[in-house]
């Protein structure tokens, strides 16, 4: 499959921006750094902080996670939409957001971990609770993110080019996740009289550290990338009406949202309920940390091979292939019940592998299915496409949060008790390793039936557009 065939126009001569090259490699992947040091210390932490610190009840927290989501169902969408018609500035169409948006994104972020909340009357406090998390992830959030990942659309016109942003932003999130499973754990944990506990005061501290961080990291990303591929004119473009009936008829498109909704789920229930795990089956919270290896180690110790497997196999394959093995690990786990943390930290980054080409390889997928629209349509909406599937991977994000509450209220969890009953921490284990190992295998196999760009398909898309661009020249 030739990786030298542009897709989209290129900027007029007119418009003097320099080559593609280090700088914005470097910063789209700090772009997504800034992203995961929010979204991740929030998709690891802010559950037990809402339960063990502010003492809210799971299933509360769980229904505002949920509700949140489907609120982003026109959050995300419609914020994708505008950035496809709205008039871009100097700095961009894309671009331009991320430095309007970062402040107000990290600041409501710190302040989800408020300790004080703790003391108000449980009305107030959940209250606060959904306001600020609404404001951080619909909104502000959203604004970032959804520019952030349309811009590896516009940033060069040749498909290996933006492979290789893929690559970059896959491996500044594994670091990021690293850091994030590695560092929190250090000083938001402590162990009370043997019993092992949340430091309230430490979450806030660690909310802001990281903001800040964040913030950098977005300024970093901000002036180093640059667009340089031109939007259609508004008036050319469809209607929204016109693009979603295309959409919702777009087998690519829905079978990646199936699946990634469903493999957000699992990966996000199995974060969320790690706090649980350690802090109650193996009595360690600080061992939560060594834990999450799995989650980013792997990707990053097979980054080097990524670009080879797709070569020899396909992205679609090696992903199917590599979700089967996690699947079939962590069903395992559920019926063999380890009781050494340490055996089920190795056992875990061994499942790791599986899911380490899901992670370095799904932003290439998107980018299949933005070519396949273009093939199906004749038009490029990068910013609507990537909002709707965002939208699916942040439905996973709610239902994992509102599963991990729901689930703990099943099993019998006492919110604001540092110790649970038996039946309880068992009932931990099981939602921690069976659920996540089924719900893998579900994802495989909806790519597997449903999504139809496997690695033959993917090289006739591609030969389709250079011959449709090479005959407008």
């Amino acid at each position: 499959m030739s990786e030298t065939v542009g897709t989209a126009a290129p900027l007029s001569p007119a418009i003097k921006v320099r080559p593609f090259g280090w700088r914005d490699k470097l910063g789209y992947l700090a772009g997504d750094l800034g992203n995961d040091f929010t979204f991740l210390l929030a998709s690891s932490y802010l559950l037990v902080f809402y339960t063990n610190v502010a003492g809210l009840q799971a299933a509360h927290v769980g229904l505002l996670f949920l509700l949140a989501r489907l609120l982003d169902a026109f959050t995300d969408v419609g914020w994708g939409r505008f950035l496809d018609w709205h008039n871009p500035s100097p700095a961009g169409r894309f671009r331009v957001w991320i430095g309007r948006a970062a402040l107000p994104l990290v600041v409501v972020s710190a302040l989800l971990y408020a300790p004080f909340i703790s003391e108000w009357a449980y009305g107030l406090k959940l209250a606060y609770a959904a306001v600020t998390y609404l404001l951080w992830g619909s909104v502000f959030y959203t604004m970032v993110n959804i520019a952030y990942g349309s811009l590896a659309s516009v940033m060069s016109p040749n498909p290996g080019e933006r492979a290789s942003l893929s690559v970059f932003r896959a491996f500044g999130a594994n670091i990021a996740g690293l850091f994030v499973a590695l560092v929190p754990p250090l000083f938001i944990y402590a162990n009370v009289n043997g019993v092992s506990q949340a430091v309230p005061s430490s979450f806030f501290i660690t909310g802001i550290a990281f903001s800040v961080a964040a913030l950098v990291f977005y300024a970093v990303c901000y002036s180093q990338v640059r667009e340089r591929v031109q939007a259609a004119p508004n008036q050319d473009k469809r209607s929204f009406l016109t693009l979603l009936r295309s959409l919702v008829t777009n087998r690519a498109l829905l079978g990646l949202m199936a699946a990634n909704l469903v493999l957000m789920l699992a990966s996000l229930l199995t974060m969320s309920m790690a706090a649980y795990l350690w802090l109650n089956y193996f009595n360690n919270g600080a061992l939560s940390g060594p834990a999450q290896l799995a989650n980013y180690l792997p990707a990053l110790l097979l980054a080097p091979a990524a670009t080879w497997l797709v070569r020899r196999f396909g992205k679609k394959e090696v992903i199917v292939t590599g979700m089967l093995f996690s699947s079939a690990v962590y069903i395992v786990l559920a019926i063999t019940q380890v009781t050494s943390p340490w055996a089920f930290i190795i056992i875990t980054i061994l499942a790791g592998f599986g899911m380490g080409t899901y992670t370095l390889l799904i932003w290439a997928l998107i980018g299949d299915v933005i070519d396949h629209e273009e093939v199906r349509s004749g038009e490029r909406d990068d910013g609507t496409v990537y909002a709707v599937n965002t939208w699916a991977r942040k439905v996973g994000l709610a239902l994992a949060g509102g599963l991990a509450g729901f689930a703990l209220s099943a099993v019998g969890f006492q919110s604001g008790s540092p110790t649970q009953t038996t039946d309880t921490v068992q009932g931990i284990y099981l939602v921690s390793t069976l659920v996540p190992g089924v719900l893998y295998a579900v994802s495989a196999l909806l790519l597997l039936f449903i999504y139809p760009l496997n690695r033959r398909r993917v090289a006739a898309n591609v030969a389709e557009l250079k011959e449709r661009r090479d005959g407008k020249e």
